[in-house]
């Protein structure tokens, strides 16, 4: 049984997805929670974006399996009807630019769900609460590469340069045609979690923007 504070904390990060899911559609204010850099603030500006750390205390986690198994459950010709019908009523957040559905499961894990007005699936993304919590997973060694990623730089490029695994925590649907243009979103992560790159990707797998949150120097 979920106590108050735990679904508190949970509907705060839904809101906060929601905002980050229509910017990358092209519409609202970029509200990304304070353990990751706004996706496109690299991209708009040749200054290095400024990281804004709140301290690091969620637990980390190190099975992957477990942490997507409901995420990569979903596909978009998801409905809000065919995933209540699987996993039960989801919390429901609102603000001036829609509702979002969080399945939150009793083991912990879940994922964030935003639709179209006709009710085709918008985006997806994976329930957690600090992307510091994926460095045991993770295990990025080429964060100091950033500065090499560019909008000539694939996926499979990207993953070379920044090492370890990418960890993906967004899809997004660019419209509602049969065969939509889907934009990912990933990010990696140093194994103590103290240093993040996030990655968006299109539907070609290149390179769209890239931002960062790295630990200051001691």
């Amino acid at each position: 049984m979920k106590d108050r504070r735990y679904l508190s904390r949970i509907l705060a990060l839904t809101a906060l997805l929601v905002c980050a899911l229509f910017v990358l559609t092209g519409c609202g204010e970029n509200l990304f929670p304070n353990m990751q850099q706004a996706v496109e603030q690299a991209a708009q500006s040749d200054d290095e974006p400024e990281a804004t750390r709140a301290p690091f205390t969620a637990e980390m986690y190190t099975d992957r399996e477990a942490l997507y198994q409901y995420y990569n459950d979903v596909t978009f010709a998801d409905t809000l009807e065919t995933l209540t019908e699987r996993y039960g009523e989801p919390e429901v957040s609102e603000n001036e630019n829609g509702s979002s559905y969080t399945w939150s499961m009793d083991d912990g894990y879940g994922f964030v769900c935003v639709f179209f007005d006709n009710g085709k699936m918008r985006a997806k993304a994976l329930l957690y609460e600090d992307a510091r919590q994926f460095g045991a997973i993770s295990k990025s060694t080429g964060l100091s590469n950033v500065t090499q990623l560019n909008k000539n730089v694939t996926f499979e490029m990207c993953r070379g340069i920044l090492a370890g695994r990418g960890m993906e925590i967004m899809q997004v649907a660019q419209d509602t045609s049969a065969d939509p243009e889907i934009k990912r979103v990933f990010d990696w992560v140093d194994e103590p979690g103290e240093n993040v790159v996030q990655v968006l990707f299109n539907g070609q797998e290149q390179l769209e923007s890239v931002s960062y949150s790295f630990a200051e120097d001691e």
